[in-house]
């Protein structure tokens, strides 16, 4: 496990159970803390109510909790809190991915298929040390969701994949209604998380595969 300050991202905690993971620019300071455990009652305040959800949905549905807080000493720039969040959220994952892996061994990898509704979104993820972010889009776009520009929805998995170091494949199939959408992609993305960090002590110390390193 590396710790070691990566993307501007610094760890006031790193445990085996838990995370804290903090980045400051000029534009904004953002916390995140993932832990595992009993599910609590999670502190997310981003600025945006939708994106505030989402991450709702993902710690539900990857099996951690979540915290998270944006806070700027200037503006809130919407497209700076979701993909500077999702940096920091994903350099979180990255350490807690990369400790298990060293000491009980992880799967590594993840796909979900999820819906709500008439919605319907398919996510695969692999955790090697690969970064990509590649979304095929056959819903039509909505061009807001609720407080947030859909794009910027998009940019959260940009930056996860960037602080994670993972390939992330998204299918946004079907949709009518762009909360469902984001709601079901958000809940695929979640469970598939929960997948890439099953253990699995075949892979221990060796998760990206005969390579052995995420270098």
């Amino acid at each position: 496990m590396s710790t070691k300050e990566t993307l501007g991202v610094s760890f006031p905690h790193v445990g085996p159970d838990s995370v804290e993971a903090v980045r400051r620019t000029t534009e904004t300071e953002i916390r995140c803390k993932i832990y595992s455990g009993p599910r609590q009652v999670w502190q997310i305040d981003t600025g945006l109510h939708f994106f505030n959800h989402m991450i709702e949905e993902l710690a539900y549905f990857s099996g951690f909790n979540i915290d998270a807080s944006v806070k700027s000493p200037r503006y809130l720039l919407h497209h700076t809190i979701v993909e500077d969040t999702g940096i920091v959220m994903g350099r979180a994952f990255y350490e807690m991915a990369s400790s298990s892996s060293q000491s009980t061994g992880i799967k590594g990898h993840g796909f979900s298929q999820c819906i709500l509704d008439e919605a319907f979104v398919g996510v695969r993820i692999s955790f090697e040390g690969r970064v990509g972010i590649y979304i095929d889009r056959k819903a039509r776009r909505f061009g807001q969701v609720e407080d947030v520009q859909e794009e910027f929805m998009e940019s959260f998995f940009q930056g996860f994949a960037q602080g994670m170091k993972v390939t992330i494949q998204i299918d946004l199939e079907r949709g009518d209604d762009p909360h469902h959408l984001w709601e079901s992609c958000f809940r695929a993305f979640g469970d598939a998380l929960n997948q890439v960090l099953e253990k699995d002590v075949w892979k221990k110390g060796g998760v990206a595969g005969v390579k052995g390193t995420l270098e």
